[in-house]
């Protein structure tokens, strides 16, 4: 297992101590979340707020990107879920950002890795009143009808990323996970749409998603750090999209002591009483300029940001325990 090695400048460390990142952290939340089924324009609002596009940079050049979850927020701390090998950094030398819904940049202040399943939180500081997407943790089935949202890599003309959003259904629920994957679902995906969102019918957070039908089993293989048997076995399967369910992400954050203030729900989607609105299953959106970016202005974005913050140091740590 590879360890991350991390160095923080003086200026930075007490940049981060005045924001409050190292200080305790307060237990998860239940809240009172509308479980009404809606319709796929109200789900893609919902999804276009709280998808994150996170981006590798080094030596001044982007070096990769994912997509992840706005999950938490502990005063001006925003916490957002994403696969763990969106963040891997070989070379210890990468700095990661992270673009919110109103086209701000913000670093990484701190990357919290799983151990076991492929997941990871980041953390990034910001004062806007940004509204996390909700947690559901009832029982998934075949069938059900699932949202995908992320931001492929170059997935727009001159070096732009635009973010999708598919439709789909649970096709597969494994009864054995593999680094914590376990629904398979139909929705169409590519890559750089690692870590992004897997939605119900309500427009509440059910996976985070992390692997795609267009991956072959030795770039799996790689990615999750299994043989290549095993993730042959992975892309077998019918219906090869596979996500992480939220009710394993809770349990193994809870355990990590990754004790944010989530607000979880525990029931499934519910028919609206007038019959009306509800989603479909099929939905096709058109983006509009909330999801779209340049690659350039990203990088601009991040270079001024990092001056302004002593080069942004980002603190790396895993735990072993996750």
């Amino acid at each position: 297992m590879k360890n991350f090695i991390f160095s923080i400048s003086k200026a930075a460390l007490a940049t981060l101590i005045s924001t409050g990142v190292f200080a305790s952290l307060p237990l998860s939340s239940t809240a009172q979340v509308n479980d009404v089924i809606k319709s796929g324009p109200e789900l893609n609002e919902i999804s276009q707020a709280t998808t994150l596009l996170i981006v590798g940079i080094y030596d001044e050049r982007p070096v990769g990107n994912g997509s992840g979850s706005l999950i938490a927020k502990n005063g001006d701390s925003c916490i957002g879920v994403t696969n763990r090998h969106v963040i891997e950094d070989p070379s210890g030398n990468f700095t990661f950002v992270v673009r919110t819904a109103d086209n701000e940049i913000h670093p990484v202040t701190e990357i919290r890795a799983f151990s076991q399943e492929d997941l990871a939180l980041v953390t990034f500081e910001r004062q806007q009143d940004y509204t996390p997407i909700p947690l559901a943790t009832y029982q998934l089935s075949p069938g059900q009808n699932v949202y995908l949202s992320g931001w492929p890599a170059d997935s727009g003309p001159s070096n732009t990323f635009i973010r999708h959003f598919t439709s789909g259904s649970i096709s597969t629920i494994l009864d054995v996970p593999v680094e914590g994957y376990q629904i398979g679902y139909t929705n169409v995906t590519n890559s750089g749409m690692s870590g992004g969102q897997v939605l119900d019918e309500a427009g509440r957070l059910v996976a985070i998603h992390g692997l795609g039908a267009l991956e072959n089993p030795s770039v799996i293989a790689h990615k999750l750090g299994v043989d290549e048997s095993t993730a042959q076995a992975l892309a077998d399967k019918t219906g090869f999209n596979y996500g992480i369910p939220i009710t394993t992400f809770l349990a193994r954050a809870s355990q990590a002591g990754f004790n944010y203030p989530y607000t979880v729900v525990y029931s499934s989607p519910q028919s609206p009483a007038n019959g009306s609105g509800a989603a479909t299953g099929d939905y096709t959106y058109q983006p509009d300029e909330s999801d779209q970016v340049r690659t350039d202005d990203v990088l601009s974005n991040a270079d001024r940001l990092f001056e302004t913050i002593n080069n942004g140091a980002n603190t790396f740590c895993r735990f072993l325990g996750c």
